[in-house]
């Protein structure tokens, strides 16, 4: 190759280089601001739905907090938001389009999780500032059709509702808005479990401590403390012969492999 032809054809190489480079930040803006966009579009069309969940009252019954009960099955569950309105919000509108065909590395905002005990569903929703928040509910098979067992717990009802309180709490101190990304229902759900789950409950009760603390004085913090002394070491008292840390990575496996991402292009972000 003359020197001519080599000098060319590294102009070209360059030029290809930069082009690969400038098309790659062209898309990571597009979307960045397609996310963006995707936020404030659903949180605009279900406004009037997150300020409805922020009235909806407590559905668990009142009773004693307790942490040492027999063990009672945990579940991750999903169920699409809205009904139709997710479905048009995922199928209908261009930014919907835009999203599903150039990102998939966020959690479809339409697909929404909880973690199922017992009767009740316990998970994260936003009131009308966007914010997130805790809220309860009874368990309908019809609307949980996804349903994932998970590990077990030994908490009441009521301690669930309180530990899903200082779950939500821990997310508000650091990021109190609604985040597609960062601060939304998964995140929830698997912290709740993480907290919630055999072995963790001395944990549980020291974290208990921090939290109540912060937001007033309670008496149940003592009870927490007197009950996790009362059961069983963290490396007896585990799910079987899996340890916490196991738990969990199934239950982010489970979420994961049954989680619909907006692109499968990774490391956009």
């Amino acid at each position: 190759m003359s020197k001519p032809d080599e000098h060319q054809s590294n102009e070209h190489q360059q030029m290809s280089i930069s082009q690969t480079s400038n098309k790659r930040k062209n898309t990571r803006i597009r979307i960045r601001a397609a996310a963006a966009a995707a936020e404030r579009h659903m949180a605009s069309f279900f406004h009037d739905e997150f300020v409805e969940a922020k009235m909806q009252p407590n559905a668990i019954p009142s009773g004693a907090p307790d942490i040492k009960g027999p063990h009672r099955t945990v579940s991750l569950a999903w169920h699409p938001v809205a009904g139709f309105a997710g479905s048009w919000f995922a199928e209908q509108t261009g930014l919907g389009k835009l999203i599903s065909t150039s990102t998939k590395d966020c959690p479809d905002p339409t697909q929404h999780w909880g973690v199922l005990v017992g009767d009740y569903a316990h998970q994260l929703w936003m009131d009308e500032h966007l914010d997130v928040i805790y809220t309860n509910e009874k368990v309908d098979t019809a609307i949980w059709k996804h349903s994932f067992e998970v590990g077990h717990t030994r908490f009441s009802d009521e301690a669930l509702r309180q530990a899903a309180e200082m779950t939500i709490h821990g997310m508000r101190e650091h990021q109190a808005a609604y985040n597609l990304i960062s601060n939304n229902c998964q995140v929830f759900a698997l912290r709740l479990l993480d907290a919630i789950q055999i072995g963790k409950h001395r944990e549980f009760a020291t974290s208990f401590e921090v939290y109540r603390a912060a937001v007033g004085p309670g008496a149940v913090v003592d009870l927490f403390k007197v009950q996790a002394d009362e059961l069983p070491p963290p490396e007896v008292e585990s799910e079987g012969n899996r340890p916490p840390e196991h738990v969990m990575q199934d239950a982010k496996k489970v979420m994961d492999e049954n989680t619909t991402k907006l692109d499968e292009h990774h490391k956009i972000f």
